[in-house]
């Protein structure tokens, strides 16, 4: 893993290197999964963030900080959403 600082990189020491939250876990498997799988996105922390969007369809919806889609969120395509 390597540590941004001012611009440059450089290798983390391990006590820097924290384990992968639920999301980016979700995420790393989704990436390398099937082509046009929805693929969560994590905040800079690696938990969900709030909106959350499939991008092949370009619907999106409201999770709940673990990740679970709030009943009656979800939008289509161009529709705004405040989560």
């Amino acid at each position: 893993m390597l540590c941004p600082h001012y611009n440059v990189c450089y290798p983390c020491p391990d006590a820097m290197i924290r384990p992968k939250t639920p999301c980016e876990r979700a995420r790393d498997a989704a990436i390398i999964g099937p082509i046009g799988a929805y693929i969560p996105t994590c905040d800079h922390a690696g938990q969900y963030t709030p909106k959350q969007c499939f991008g092949s369809t370009g619907y999106c919806w409201c999770v709940t900080i673990t990740g679970q889609k709030i009943q009656g969120t979800e939008t289509p395509p161009g529709t705004a959403i405040n989560c």
